[in-house]
């Protein structure tokens, strides 16, 4: 359940959202991109979860604790920073769908998601579930820019959930990385 409000939260900002919406307008093959999107986030996922269920039998829960506030104070950042982050719809339109599907596999290697799902899989080393989660709360903060386009993440509130998101982050991440250093109990 962590993973699923971590990820959503992180994500709000629609940037998954709008590429992927912006992708499917370009492209007939709809449902194969869409399947090759939701792949290669599982595929990355699934990597996360296992480096954070073996961390979890490596290393101590306070320096698990640190991990997870620098996972989710960079979600923050990243959540807050302005401009585009990742590859531009346009430049898949016309890509071969091996070549897209290894696009997308690249473009969601390290992203705040999978950094967030790794974390998380090292509180508890039940990765499955964090990458379950992960998956979960990926699909809901797209699905409102896949229902109403790329134009939904200019508009007010949208950037109020943005904001929310990244607030909610930062005093996680700052409560995790107090409880590391032992000053909350």
């Amino acid at each position: 359940m962590l993973a699923l409000v971590a990820v959503a939260l992180a994500n709000a900002d629609g940037r998954t959202g709008v590429f992927l919406s912006e992708l499917l307008a370009l492209r007939t093959d709809r449902r194969t991109v869409f399947g090759l999107a939701v792949g290669a986030f599982v595929a990355n996922a699934v990597v996360a979860a296992t480096a954070g269920a073996v961390a979890n039998r490596m290393i101590g829960q306070g320096i698990v604790a640190l991990f997870v506030a620098v996972a989710m104070l960079s979600a923050a950042a990243a959540l807050l920073w302005r401009g585009r982050i990742g590859p531009e719809a346009a430049s898949l339109a016309s890509a071969s769908q091996p070549l897209l599907g290894a696009r997308l596999l690249l473009a969601q290697f390290g992203d705040r998601s999978h950094f967030l799902i790794m974390a998380l899989a090292a509180t508890s080393g039940a990765g499955h579930w964090a990458a379950a989660g992960g998956l979960a709360g990926w699909l809901l903060a797209m699905l409102p820019f896949l229902a109403f386009g790329a134009a939904l993440a200019g508009q007010l509130p949208a950037r109020v959930v943005r904001w929310a998101g990244a607030t909610v982050l930062i005093v996680w991440g700052l409560r995790s990385g107090m409880s590391a250093f032992g000053l909350l109990g």
